[in-house]
């Protein structure tokens, strides 16, 4: 199977892995009415809903497993979302296999396992996604996009005004091109955003700055475009083949004339 077709379908785990949840809330909403009614007709919606459940669970799980192998998320949630989904498969399962031996606390357990792993992976899932403030609903923190001012974003008597159309011209194609797609107002991952000078200079999760004006030896995203493309800090990431060596020299030059934004 080729890159291309790997990635439709791990893709396909951000639409399967809604299936489950709802699945899953369901079950635990029919267990609860039937609590003083084990036995009945509610049983057996029961065991066709936990049956429908695993089946969607694994085939989910089996997505993100393709999903992860792409390379397209690495950050610290990733290995715990693995496991997690691993085990939310895993329980989808025993509760299937319990409720369909007669053995209804076990089931129950099983169950009640489940609703707390789904939530934990959910959890994770966005995390990976949409950056770790995701499911933070007060404090944490936010990057705002740029707001116009009216007031140059740089000193027009330090910086050149030929690197600004080296931005329009060069600079902003490249980003456009292999970074604002994870690092933009849809996804954040690491905590970085590349689509305002602003949030480039606040830098992500590493605690650098991504752009440094007039520091291109200080500059994160300078550093890991430089980087080997097997290496693990290396940008951008997955199948993307990389900046071209006159791109890297460009966004030094860019940097160090200050980094002027348009």
């Amino acid at each position: 199977m080729d890159g291309f077709s790997l990635a439709r379908l791990g893709n396909l785990h951000l639409v399967l892995l809604h299936l489950p949840i709802g699945f899953v809330v369901a079950a635990v909403l029919l267990e609860i009415s039937r609590w003083k009614r084990p036995e009945g007709e509610g049983a057996n919606y029961l065991r066709r809903l936990l049956a429908v459940n695993a089946v969607a669970a694994l085939f989910t799980a089996a997505a993100g497993l393709v999903l992860a192998s792409t390379g397209k998320y690495q950050s610290d949630p990733l290995e715990m979302h693995r496991w997690a989904g691993l085990g939310c498969a895993g329980l989808a399962v025993a509760a299937w296999l319990a409720q369909m031996r007669g053995r209804p606390w076990v089931a129950r357990a099983a169950l009640a396992a489940l609703f707390g792993a789904t939530v934990v992976s959910g959890h994770l899932g966005a995390t990976l996604t949409h950056g770790p403030d995701a499911m933070v609903f007060w404090g944490g923190s936010e990057v705002k996009p740029a707001q116009a001012t009216g007031k140059p974003a740089v000193n027009p008597a330090v910086v050149d005004k030929a690197a600004a159309l080296v931005f329009v011209n060069e600079i902003q194609p490249v980003l456009e091109r292999s970074c604002i797609e994870c690092h933009g107002p849809d996804k954040i991952k690491g905590r970085l955003r590349l689509d305002s000078r602003e949030a480039a200079l606040l830098g992500g999760r590493s605690g650098h700055p991504a752009i440094k004006p007039g520091m291109p030896e200080a500059s994160e995203l300078l550093r890991r475009v430089r980087l080997p493309r097997d290496d693990d800090e290396a940008m951008p990431l997955g199948d993307d083949p990389g900046l071209s060596v006159a791109e890297i020299e460009a966004l030094e030059k860019w940097i160090l004339a200050g980094a002027p934004w348009h």
